[in-house]
């Protein structure tokens, strides 16, 4: 007979799961976390969530609640009010998993758990905003796991989510086992097989090595260290963050300058929508004349012709006197020597007066830009924004913008929120405007010309898309990619946890891949992470801090070895790349099909041998 278990006793043991994911967490009691607490960590929940009791949804829903509360406490240096429904909304597909453990039989909680857990994570996953917030996985936190985090080339986080939760699993067979009553039969061989084999395959699968890779473009990333009060405020991008922001970069490629050479980097690369200006397309500007105008709650419905057409002047024009290739019509040179007051930028200002460029010979430009585009909404054509990266070569020529493809619920797209006045007046106020962003419907890949006369294939994610697996896979089924650029905002999130967050899902990006990821961000944390998804360098400042610091990277960023063909030696996907879109659906199923076969072991509802009538209810 199954004890019942207290109501108390089974929130404290599901708090102690989420207790260990919290402090494994990257950026918590470590900068890269301490992935190995979190081994055990479903553990405790699963060893409650078999055994029945009063209110255990409700208990098991209050303890993944205020988990999930610890773990997107980021949240509250943004938008406070946001907490409450990340936490509660995701915390019901864990509960229900706990239900369905309380209904299965007593089959090995390393097979179940992992099975339960699985399906709450595809739920939150695959389910829109506000119904879910998905990008937290547990197998994330195998990011800084060199042994391990390599098998993210076959199974991606979902794989290392397994593996983690079928060693909780385990190890809540060996506590029952530990207590089980005498002469009951512990299963514990079976519990051991199915608790260590995920991993040990995993382990076996992380030992293959990455394509072979040479030396590709020579980058050079900026960062600015801006708090994002100030770039929020757009009192004057110019003065607060193009000038600043070109003189950090005209000094960083004076102090990288190896001696001897040349010091021209392949392309310097700068933020998010770091770039003063809103660009559009000649379609944007025939669209507008036609009577289309961006949306009424934007704020942007006064806009006028003449302020659509300054705003991409201003962009085109503070690129063309980064390269040379124009006279910079929005500064003349006067205005260029006011600003530029310290040496060595004096002489700078000189330069552009004469046209010439201020980045050295044959280096690109890439940077964060906002532009505009026509779209269509509620069956009618009006103009919205889009949060992208555009790359200019040395000549002053650029291919289209590669735009965002996942957009941050309520801070950059209001659309699934416009029914709820008070959330955009809260989203307004905190970002001193209400978001009218559109999603693209794929990621972008730009073409990055080498100093060299070698052209590498970048594909592009925009800060929240590095939360996601498809910025990263869908380049790569569609074509040859050699590296990954991840162009990122986080100051909204000051020094919190997420910065580092991001990194970790960086590197299983990179390891998923099999491609190095260039991060440029505005605040930190920029890196160059390595085809392996080991973190090769990043920028620091005093103390060794490398959030919200002001610095400069320059790197040579390695890339798949092609010179025996056109496809890369060793494959130009992994099978997580081949596989990502199903992946979510095959998981998922799987441990759906796991749960129900359990569930069909009760025939007619009637308990397990040695189980009391109705020891599995869910009372009030």
């Amino acid at each position: 007979m199954t004890t019942p278990l207290h109501a108390r006793a089974r929130f404290l043991w599901t708090l102690a799961t989420w207790a260990l994911i919290a402090l494994a967490q990257p950026g918590v009691l470590r900068p890269d976390g301490f992935g190995h607490l979190a081994f055990f960590a479903v553990g405790p929940w699963a060893l409650a969530a078999r055994r029945p009791g009063r209110r255990a949804f409700l208990a098991e829903w209050a303890a993944h609640a205020l988990g999930l509360a610890a773990v997107f406490a980021w949240m509250t240096a943004f938008f406070p009010l946001l907490l409450l429904p990340m936490a509660v909304i995701p915390a019901i597909y864990p509960a229900l998993g706990g239900m369905l453990l309380r209904r299965a039989p007593a089959w090995p909680l390393a097979l179940l758990a992992p099975a339960a857990w699985m399906l709450a994570e595809v739920v939150r996953w695959t389910l829109p905003v506000p119904l879910s917030f998905g990008w937290f996985r547990l197998g994330f936190l195998m990011h800084d796991t060199e042994w391990l985090v390599g098998s993210a080339a076959w199974f991606g986080t979902w794989g290392l989510t397994w593996g983690m939760a079928a060693l909780g699993g385990l190890a809540a067979d060996v506590a029952l086992a530990l207590v089980r009553p005498a002469g009951t039969p512990s299963r514990l061989g079976l519990a051991f097989a199915l608790g260590l084999a995920p991993l040990a395959s995993l382990t076996l699968l992380a030992r293959r090595p990455a394509p072979p890779m040479v030396a590709g473009p020579d980058v050079l990333v900026v960062q600015s260290g801006i708090e994002q009060e100030i770039k929020a405020a757009r009192r004057d991008p110019l003065l607060d963050l193009f000038l600043p922001q070109v003189t950090r970069t005209l000094e960083a490629l004076i102090e990288t300058r190896a001696p001897g050479t040349s010091g021209s980097p392949d392309v310097v690369m700068w933020g998010e929508t770091f770039l003063p200006g809103k660009l559009h397309g000649p379609e944007v500007l025939l669209d507008f004349r036609g009577g289309v105008r961006p949306t009424e709650w934007s704020g942007r419905g006064a806009l006028q012709e003449r302020d659509l057409v300054d705003q991409d002047l201003v962009a085109r024009d503070l690129v063309s006197a980064l390269l040379g290739t124009g006279p910079g019509q929005r500064l003349t040179p006067s205005v260029w020597r006011q600003l530029f007051q310290r040496e060595p930028t004096a002489e700078w200002a000189d330069r552009v007066a004469r046209g010439e460029p201020l980045l050295p010979p044959g280096t690109s430009f890439l940077s964060g830009v906002e532009g505009w585009v026509s779209a269509s909404l509620d069956g009618e054509r009006v103009l919205r924004s889009v949060n992208g990266v555009k790359l200019w070569s040395p000549d002053g020529s650029s291919t289209p913008m590669a735009n965002k493809v996942h957009l941050v619920p309520g801070g950059e797209s209001p659309d699934a929120l416009r029914g709820i006045p008070f959330v955009l007046g809260a989203v307004q106020k905190v970002a001193n405007a209400v978001p009218d962003f559109v999603a693209a419907p794929e990621p972008g890949v730009l073409l990055i010309p080498g100093v060299d006369g070698r052209v590498h294939r970048a594909g592009i994610a925009v800060c929240f898309d590095n939360a996601f697996d498809d910025p990263f896979t869908t380049p790569l089924r569609r074509g040859p990619v050699d590296l990954f650029v991840v162009v990122s905002n986080e100051a909204w999130y000051g020094a919190s946890p997420e910065m580092d967050h991001m990194l970790a899902f960086t590197r299983i990006a990179a390891a998923a891949s099999r491609r190095s990821i260039v991060r440029a961000t505005n605040s930190g944390i920029s890196a160059l992470v390595g085809p392996d998804g080991v973190v090769r360098d990043q920028i620091r400042g005093e103390g060794g801090r490398r959030k919200m610091v002001s610095g400069a990277l320059r790197v040579t960023v390695p890339v798949p070895d092609r010179r025996e063909g056109n496809r890369p030696l060793g494959g130009e996907t992994t099978f997580f790349v081949a596989s990502e879109p199903l992946q979510p659906w095959a998981w998922g199923g799987g441990a759906a099909l796991i749960l129900l076969v359990a569930l069909g072991r009760r025939q007619f509802g009637q308990p397990e041998p040695g189980e009391a009538p109705g020891a599995g209810s869910e009372g009030p």
